[in-house]
């Protein structure tokens, strides 16, 4: 009985620091972003029209409210002639 215990706990606590580690790499590809379309001179209204979604799509992704797809995140990329990786990157 204590042993199906431990596997319970620890299970969840791995589901838990999974999804924190999950959230934590959107937060940086969103970061990630800004920087790349800011030090482009993009606005937000330019930037999404080149990527053909809403000005409101890109300002959620910045804002941590929405995730990119990863098919979006490579259209991204070809957009700045950037390797997707830099996305990955601690900013």
């Amino acid at each position: 009985m204590d042993y199906f215990i431990v596997i319970l706990v620890k299970c969840s606590f791995n589901r838990v620091t999974m999804k924190n580690k999950d959230t934590n790499y959107h937060n940086i590809i969103a970061q990630n972003l800004k920087k790349l379309r800011v030090s482009s001179k993009l606005s937000q209204e330019k930037f999404a029209e080149k990527l053909n979604c809403s000005r409101e799509f890109i300002s959620r992704v910045e804002n941590f409210h929405e995730r990119l797809s990863l098919n979006m995140l490579l259209q991204i990329a070809e957009i700045f002639k950037v390797n997707p990786s830099i996305f990955f990157k601690q900013p």
